[in-house]
């Protein structure tokens, strides 16, 4: 498959999804103590969660994921 995705987005959607599951193991783990700091790390899986929607977004709008062209126009194989 060569899809033309670009490092940046590749990068992006990297890190949105370590950090996705970072802490949201990070709120799992400390809410069985239970702590204060669950609600803190589940807060922070929020930005990561908006990351990857926007990482998509870019990908969608600029054409590098998502049925080809030719395709979306209605033409079959």
């Amino acid at each position: 498959m060569n899809s033309p995705v670009t490092p940046w987005v590749l990068a992006g959607r990297i890190l949105s999804i370590l950090g996705m599951g970072f802490t949201a193991a990070s709120a799992i783990l400390l809410a069985i103590i239970p702590s204060v700091w669950a609600l803190i790390a589940a807060a922070a899986f929020v930005p990561f969660l908006g990351m990857i929607v926007l990482v998509e977004r870019y990908s969608a709008k600029h054409g590098l994921i998502g049925p080809p062209d030719s395709l979306a126009d209605g033409e079959s194989d």
